[in-house]
């Protein structure tokens, strides 16, 4: 298990990669039009050849069977995170148009671009593989339910598309690295080499898009919606104590690291996806833009202190 200092140390460089990114959009030595550009690099080759190269390393581990435990618990986990902002949402009077971009917020942490390269950076192939698993589950209620509650408000909102859910080069590499992983099929060295170096730009590459995304933005137009701190700490600190809490009542012990992966991924900031959905099913983007700023922005500094309560 990664110590507090790794765990520290691998969360601060990742997040000056975020600000690398977003000051390099803002003073303009990267077009900020160029963001979507980085994502589909990552998406589509970078972070399926990481996952890829993840699964395959597993290949023989005693853990591998046990790790698939991530999915019911991870389901678990937004199922409850589902019915705890049903509760706050009411309680606190959120307006009806804003309501389910806070469910969503309080649902879906941004496990893709940052939780990936982050589960590597601080556990390993095996924490990257784990969080892997929980990601099938997350990006099938993200664009399901998650997609419900973003356009709750508009009316004749578009279908997600099933086929584009599924059919994706991520899915594709968790496909072919469980079927080289389970064969044990050897890779050629050079084959090997050439898939470690594009993996390798994963990590660095998903922060600065993160930043670069943030850069277009407006300043003003994020700290403009004061209640917007409020639903920050709800995603940043709240959510991910409760999980701490659950987690440690428990009447049996937990995995220490599918315990690890389900804590990191309650305290990472708010789903980036949920920006691209606002702004494809004309929900309220700017809400959604806000959210994913601001616990971004404060995540740099909750997600050690989280991890470091939570992780023995």
């Amino acid at each position: 298990m990664a110590g507090m200092q790794t765990i520290a140390t691998s969360v601060i460089i990742l997040f000056a990669l975020i600000f690398v990114g977003y000051f390099s959009g803002k003073i303009g030595w990267l077009r900020k039009e160029s963001a979507p550009d980085f994502s589909a690099l990552v998406l589509n080759v970078t972070m399926p050849v990481t996952i890829f190269l993840s699964i395959v390393g597993q290949s023989g581990s005693e853990s591998m069977g046990r790790d698939f435990l991530i999915i019911p618990f991870i389901a678990i986990f937004h199922v409850g995170s589902l019915f705890f902002g049903l509760l706050i949402t009411r309680l606190l009077r959120v307006p009806k148009e804003k309501r389910g971009t806070w469910m969503f917020n309080f649902v879906f942490s941004n496990n893709g671009f940052m939780g990936l390269p982050l589960a590597l950076s601080v556990f390993g192939d095996r924490g990257l593989f784990i969080m892997v698993l929980g990601n099938m589950i997350s990006n099938l209620l993200l664009f399901s339910i998650g997609v419900k509650m973003l356009t709750e408000s508009v009316p004749n909102a578009d279908k997600v598309s099933v086929k584009k859910l599924f059919l994706t080069n991520i899915n594709y590499a968790v496909v072919a690295g469980l079927i080289f992983a389970l064969f044990h099929i050897p890779l050629f060295d050079v084959i090997g080499d050439l898939l470690g170096y594009i993996g390798d730009i994963s990590s660095g590459l998903s922060m600065l898009v993160v930043g670069l995304s943030l850069s277009r933005m407006s300043i003003s137009v994020v700290f403009k919606d004061k209640r917007m701190f409020l639903l920050t700490v709800f995603r940043l600190l709240v959510i991910p104590l409760l999980t701490i809490a659950v987690i440690r009542v428990l009447p049996f012990k937990m995995d220490p690291m599918i315990a690890s992966i389900l804590i990191m991924s309650a305290a990472l900031p708010s789903a980036a996806a949920q920006s691209m959905i606002a702004e494809q099913y004309h929900g309220d983007l700017e809400a959604s833009g806000q959210a994913v700023f601001l616990t971004t922005l404060f995540a740099v500094v909750t997600v050690p202190i989280m991890m470091s309560i939570g992780i023995r």
